[in-house]
């Protein structure tokens, strides 16, 4: 039989190299822009299209329904992404100026002289 031994590690927080925060922060406003531009695409979308009569009309209505619609639409679906993005990000900023602030205290401290 193995043995299974179990550790608890404080999950609170990870560290990250702050180089790597900073590009992550700046690929997620790069995913913000991208996801601006399908929001106004979405909106395109619920603008009624003459599309005619029948099943045409119907692709019209379910476009339109679609990109502007209540609940489950794109709009509102990439909306709610967008606001989680610049909840991450300003997540990620936070850890940033608290990690700059740590940095600065530490260097005062700091006696590199002697070798």
């Amino acid at each position: 039989m193995s043995e299974v031994r179990t550790q608890s590690f404080d999950v609170r927080g990870f560290a990250v190299a702050p180089e790597l925060a900073t590009d992550a922060y700046t690929k997620l406003g790069e995913l913000q822009d991208v996801v601006g531009e399908m929001v106004r695409e979405a909106k395109v979308l619920g603008r009624t299209v003459p599309l005619g009569g029948g099943y045409a009309g119907e692709i019209g209505a379910f476009m339109a329904e679609y990109g502007i619609g209540g609940q489950g639409s794109a709009v509102q679906q990439l909306t709610a992404f967008g606001k989680e993005l610049e909840t991450l990000k300003r997540r990620i900023g936070a850890a940033l100026a608290k990690y700059q602030h740590a940095d600065e205290q530490a260097a005062d401290g700091v006696d590199c002289s002697g070798g």
